[in-house]
């Protein structure tokens, strides 16, 4: 019997980032959303991640590959010690995989200790289009270290997976897009674009409940390619499908483990402290998490999947066309793993 093919960690070594962008919890959670007290912040110890590696190779055995992300909702670029933790994922012949938005100024020594995949999270081209959803980010510096990045692989004879991971709003879609694709195909990256989804999984619910909107919130919705209510209609006819991010696990920088990726609120944690409960246990606590039930119930699942693809992808282009694109989405524009390990 074939194991299936991989799982993925997303461990955030990182609780922070230098952005505030709007669809991200970072940059939209404020204090009176937490149910009890604010998220923490910090840097997680190379012991403790070493530690939870050991812990997913002794109990984790059901898959061919285990991609190990260093990222949720944290920038893994801000770890003075990055370079240490990717050796740790190699050494143990897990799959490194890092998220970024590129915002940093060591580009040289994220080639030097090369990942398998790089992604660069990003929004558009000119200044003024990339700032109103990546705020606190500089796309001269973003786009000038796509090029440094390139340069460097050259020089250090270092191949590995990038993808440029465009994220699709109204007000991005037209030369922004077709620059960043430009970009990508000169610099011999892969090119994927992403819908835009209200993050995290709270203000879908408060949403759904017909709560007040923050101006934030409101602002971010206007600017969405897909519209929240557009996007769950979408989903209503899936929503007794099964959700794979109950086959990712998602760990915070402390060490806590949260229900899936989707979520920030630490009240939502399955526990505080991955190391002491056991693989086993910590399945059967996601799988019957009442959170991940009423997702689910709501179809929320669907989206974050993306399981009715066939309708998001004829919405999208649609949407495409009516702000001025010339690009058509198909299945070129879409994440993939390759697992090449060299």
């Amino acid at each position: 019997m074939c194991k299936p093919h991989f799982t993925l960690y997303f461990i955030d070594i990182v609780g922070a980032c230098n952005l505030r962008c709007p669809s991200c919890p970072v940059g939209n959670f404020q204090s009176n959303d937490f149910v009890n007290q604010s998220r923490p912040k910090g840097f997680m110890q190379l012991s403790l991640f070493e530690d939870i590696l050991d812990k997913i190779k002794r109990e984790d055995n059901e898959h061919e590959y285990v991609v190990i992300g260093v990222y949720n909702w944290g920038e893994p670029l801000l770890h003075p010690e990055y370079p240490k933790f990717i050796d740790a994922i190699k050494s143990r012949g897990f799959y490194a995989e890092v998220s970024t938005n590129l915002n940093v100024k060591k580009v040289k020594d994220v080639v030097s200790f090369a990942p398998h995949k790089l992604i660069i999270s990003l929004s558009g081209y000119h200044r003024e289009v990339y700032a109103k959803t990546h705020s606190n980010g500089d796309a001269n510096l973003m786009v000038s270290n796509l090029y440094k990045l390139r340069y460097y692989m050259d020089k250090l004879k270092q191949n590995f997976a990038v993808e440029i991971s465009y994220h699709l709003y109204e007000h991005n879609v037209g030369e922004d897009l077709e620059r960043m694709m430009c970009i990508a195909n000169d610099l011999g990256f892969h090119f994927s674009s992403e819908l835009t989804l209200l993050m995290p999984l709270e203000k879908n619910f408060k949403y759904l409940r017909g709560e007040q909107l923050s101006e934030l919130e409101q602002k971010l919705i206007s600017l969405m390619l897909i519209k929240p209510e557009e996007q769950l209609k979408l989903a209503q006819p899936y929503k007794n499908t099964s959700c794979s991010l109950l086959n990712w696990k998602t760990i915070n920088f402390d060490g806590s483990m949260a229900t899936c990726c989707a979520v920030y609120d630490y009240e939502y944690n399955i526990t505080n402290n991955f190391l002491k409960v056991s693989h086993t246990e910590l399945e059967e606590r996601k799988r019957n998490s009442s959170l991940c039930k009423r997702c689910m119930v709501q179809g929320l699942h669907a989206l974050a999947t993306y399981t009715a693809r066939d309708e998001l992808d004829k919405l999208i282009n649609e949407r495409l066309q009516k702000f001025g694109s010339k690009i058509i989405r198909d299945a070129s524009h879409a994440r993939h793993y390759s697992f090449d390990f060299h």
